[in-house]
């Protein structure tokens, strides 16, 4: 029995002495099988941050072709409407410099004898002569049409000459009856008037130096029609008139003082012949349908006197009483404005010029520049 016990403690020591030594084998066996796993992930794992570093710098690169390509047509668009600007000013300038012409033309008798003649001979019709009541003249340019306005001074009311009834009248127009009517109507003739008396509704120096921006009441003749913005009761609505949809969405533009009066005008009355639509409709307080209806009937013989006016558009005459004595028929004023709007037929520009000449014979270029407007509202 003790053989026995002897002969199972030797073979279990073998098989510990045998399991020891195979231990590191079996170790390093097993490091050997997970090495290349290791590095699969590491390598992997670098992998990974490499393309995401890729695709940050990718985006980043994207913002800045993007921001440039912004930048880029920003600076077309810039360029384009530069180009276009100033295209416009240019076409704007020669269709002022083409009415001018037209107007000394008009002006000189031997000219306009000689365009006479030729409308006589001509079978078509076509008037050779431009109107100068503010009736649309249409020039085409290359990429852009023109629309030209002239009129004669004389058509519009006299800022410094009107008197208090037919400034009231023109009010009228605008204002309902009431204190606001009364206080435009009196700080007008305060303004011109050269005492500091002011009327019941008017205005004179205690009033203007009590604005936040003082400056006093001028107490003289208006130098601009512009002028009427700094008198009591006038608003920016009112001087420049206000833009109204139409029945079919459109805007119509409302006259404002500023197409009414003026301060070029040499005559006493307001010229009938040569008075603009908008002046008409006011002066007479009439419907836009008559006031049209003047206009044609002018178009084809100017109006000699009161009678004429009286019997070639009888429709008229219950609103003649309060202005008859203020028209006057076919007294022209050397003065006229001018009013040229250069539209871009493939776009949006826009660009109008105001200006004001005198024709005079006796200036080298048969004109004097009297006002220039780079901006026309």
């Amino acid at each position: 029995m003790r053989i026995v016990r002897m002969m199972k403690l030797s073979c279990m020591t073998g098989s510990l002495q045998n399991d020891r030594r195979g231990q590191p084998r079996r170790d390093r066996a097993r490091q050997k099988s997970a090495e290349p796993g290791d590095v699969a992930s590491l390598r992997l794992g670098r992998r990974g941050i490499a393309l995401i570093l890729v695709l940050w710098v990718l985006t980043l690169l994207s913002v800045l072709v993007m921001e440039f390509c912004f930048s880029m047509r920003t600076e077309i668009n810039i360029t384009r409407n530069f180009k276009e600007a100033g295209q416009m000013y240019f076409y704007a300038q020669g269709g002022i410099q083409r009415a001018i012409a037209e107007t000394i033309y008009r002006n000189d008798p031997a000219i306009h004898a000689r365009r006479q003649n030729l409308k006589a001979e001509d079978s078509s019709g076509i008037d050779l002569e431009w109107r100068l009541d503010g009736t649309p003249h249409t020039l085409p340019f290359e990429g852009a049409d023109v629309e030209v306005r002239v009129k004669n001074e004389s058509g519009r009311i006299n800022l410094n000459g009107a008197t208090d009834v037919i400034i009231r009248k023109v009010a009228k127009y605008f204002l309902e009856v009431g204190e606001q009517r009364d206080t435009v109507v009196d700080s007008i003739l305060d303004w011109r008037d050269p005492d500091d008396l002011h009327r019941i509704n008017g205005a004179e120096n205690d009033y203007y130096r009590s604005l936040s921006e003082p400056y006093d009441c001028k107490n003289a003749d208006f130098d601009s029609v512009e002028e009427l913005l700094l008198v009591r009761g006038v608003t920016p609505e009112l001087f420049f008139g206000k833009r109204v949809k139409g029945e079919e969405g459109e805007e119509i533009p409302v006259v404002g003082l500023k197409d009414l009066f003026t301060v070029f005008s040499t005559a006493a009355k307001v010229d009938i012949n040569s008075a603009p639509l908008e002046v008409i409709l006011v002066l007479f307080g009439i419907p836009t349908d008559l006031a049209k209806r003047v206009v044609e009937v002018r178009e084809e013989q100017p109006f000699g006197n009161l009678s004429d006016l009286s019997l070639r558009v009888p429709e008229l005459v219950p609103f003649l009483p309060e202005v008859q004595g203020s028209l006057g028929y076919s007294q022209t004023t050397p003065y006229y404005s001018i009013a040229s709007l250069a539209k871009m037929k493939a776009g949006l520009s826009v660009r109008g010029l105001e200006c004001v000449v005198k024709i005079d014979g006796q200036e080298k270029s048969g004109f004097k520049m009297v006002m220039w407007k780079d901006i026309l509202f």
